[in-house]
């Protein structure tokens, strides 16, 4: 079967953009998260202890992310691992009026590292309006990423890709896009989503279901980072989750992985995720 990719009529994406402005976003009473001392992301396979892991955090005068300093690079397999966390990586966030561009630099000299340019479009309830993240190598996989909400939450992503030439008599044929719905509990926390393959818009190929599971109590510190994909998730709730399970289904296979983090509380039940 051909795997071509194709927008499926932008108009259908771009539905409902009334909803993307339900509500105008309030960020002034959220955590402002200067520090991590530990990985709270999917990261599990780093050449280095995770005591020694520290990301830094740096806001402008209206406490918009702008930097994180510290990250992660490809090493090689024959070290046993796959990346390795060092403090010359750093991420610059760019804001231009209703966008921003999401880019990744280092201070070493002699080594380059992805710049993996992001772009967010931001709608006037400073909600994210739509996502781009070109492919450098294969625009064919550049992708675009549309963000549906209803009441102030994010209810769906789809994604789509560049057009190539589709043939409506060919029965092997077909437009693949994608699809991630959110589901959330009366506490505004997150506790699910599911992400379908789509082909000519019906659910086909690969299913991924995630769970967020065992909320503490603590205001969430991580909403002010939601333009750095590894903390997307944790950025949409009210809490903070401390299991996550991800099961991806592909036709008759089906894979599962579970995480669990141990966060520490001050003596007033907020997460204590760095030392200043």
């Amino acid at each position: 079967m051909k795997h071509l990719f194709k927008i499926l009529f932008i108009s259908l994406l771009l539905i409902s953009c009334s909803n993307n402005e339900d509500n105008t976003e309030n960020n002034d009473n959220e955590p402002v998260l200067k520090k991590i001392n530990l990985d709270v992301t999917n990261q599990s396979n780093s050449a280095i202890n995770p005591s020694e892991i520290s990301f830094d955090f740096e806001y402008d005068n209206e406490k918009k992310l702008i930097k994180k300093n510290g990250g992660y690079i490809d090493i090689s397999h024959s070290t046993g691992y796959s990346k390795r966390f060092i403090n010359e990586v750093y991420t610059l966030l760019t804001y231009t009026n209703n966008n921003v561009t999401v880019e990744n630099f280092t201070t070493l000299v002699d080594f380059t590292i992805p710049k993996s340019s992001v772009y967010y479009s931001l709608n006037s309830s400073n909600q994210i309006l739509q996502k781009e993240v070109p492919n450098v190598y294969n625009n064919v996989h550049s992708k675009k990423l549309v963000f549906k909400y209803s009441k102030g939450k994010l209810i769906e992503i789809l994604t789509s890709f560049p057009n190539m030439p589709y043939d409506l008599n060919d029965p092997t044929d077909y437009v693949i896009t994608y699809s991630e719905k959110f589901y959330y509990d009366a506490n505004s926390n997150l506790v699910k989503t599911e992400y379908f393959e789509q082909h000519n818009g019906i659910n086909e190929g690969e299913r991924i279901v995630r769970t967020f599971e065992d909320y503490d109590n603590s205001p969430n510190p991580f909403k002010r980072l939601r333009f750095l994909e590894e903390y997307f998730y944790r950025s949409l709730s009210k809490n903070n989750f401390r299991k996550y399970t991800e099961t991806k289904y592909y036709y008759d296979d089906m894979n599962t992985q579970m995480l669990k983090w141990e966060f520490v509380y001050d003596a007033n039940g907020q997460i204590i995720l760095g030392k200043n």
